[in-house]
C-alpha cells in the first residue's frame, strides 16, 4: 500500500500527470486569447506533450514558454494563412451552395485536405525545424499516406473537443480544465510513433 502512494507510485504519478495537463490546458487557453496566437499556442502545447510522452519534461510552464517563443513567428504565419484560407472557403461555400454539386465537390475535397493536414501542421512544427512551405507539404502528404492515423487522430480530436461537451454536459467542468491538453497528450503518443517511422525511413534512404 505504501508503494502505491510513494512518490514514484502509480497513484502519485497519475495525479502528477493530471496536474501537469491541467496546468498545460490553462496555459494553452490563456495563450489563445488573442486569436492570432492560436498557432503558436498549439505548437507550444505539442512541444510540451511530446516531451511528456517521453518523460523528458523539465517544467510544464518552462517547456510551454520555450516552445511558444521559439516557434512564434513561423507558427503564427502558418496559422494566419490557414485561418484566411478557412474564411475564404466558408464564404465560397455559401456563395456556391445554390450553384450545384459539381462545383461543391472540388471545394469539399479541398476542405477535407485542409482539415486532415491541420492535424499534423503544428505537431510537425513542434517536432522538426523546416521551412513553412515544407511543413505544410509534409502535413498534407502524411495526412493521406497515413490515413489510418489521420482517422484516429480526427476521432480523438472530435471526442475530446466536440462530443464530450455536447453529449456529456455533466463533464463540462472537467473538459474546460483538461480538454485541449488531454487531446494533445493522447495524440502525441500516436504522432511520436508516426513521426519516428518517417524519420527512420528518411535516414535509411540517406544512408543508402
Amino acid at each position: 500500500m505504501q508503494k502505491i502512494f510513494h512518490i514514484e507510485g502509480k497513484i502519485f504519478t497519475t495525479l502528477s500527470r493530471i496536474f501537469d495537463l491541467l496546468v498545460l490546458n490553462v496555459l494553452f487557453i490563456m495563450s489563445c486569447l488573442p486569436i492570432i496566437t492560436i498557432g503558436a499556442a498549439l505548437t507550444a502545447m505539442y512541444t510540451t506533450t511530446f516531451k511528456m510522452v517521453k518523460n523528458e519534461e523539465t517544467s510544464i510552464a518552462i517547456d510551454f514558454s520555450n516552445g511558444f517563443k521559439r516557434n512564434f513567428k513561423q507558427s503564427t504565419t502558418i496559422w494566419l494563412a490557414l485561418l484566411a484560407t478557412a474564411v475564404t472557403f466558408l464564404f465560397a461555400a455559401q456563395f456556391l451552395m445554390g450553384k450545384g454539386s459539381a462545383i461543391l465537390f472540388p471545394l469539399l475535397f479541398v476542405v477535407t485536405v485542409s482539415l486532415l493536414s491541420f492535424l499534423y501542421v503544428f505537431p510537425l512544427l513542434a517536432k522538426f525545424e523546416n521551412r513553412s512551405f515544407q511543413i505544410v507539404k509534409n502535413a498534407i502528404f502524411i495526412s493521406f499516406h497515413s490515413m489510418a492515423y489521420s482517422i484516429l487522430l480526427f476521432a480523438i480530436t472530435l471526442l475530446c473537443l466536440g462530443l464530450i461537451p455536447i453529449f456529456l454536459p455533466q463533464l463540462i467542468v472537467l473538459w474546460l480544465f483538461l480538454g485541449f491538453s488531454l487531446s494533445a497528450y493522447v495524440k502525441s503518443f500516436l504522432l511520436e510513433r508516426l513521426f519516428n517511422n518517417y524519420a527512420s525511413i528518411k535516414e535509411e534512404k540517406e544512408i543508402a
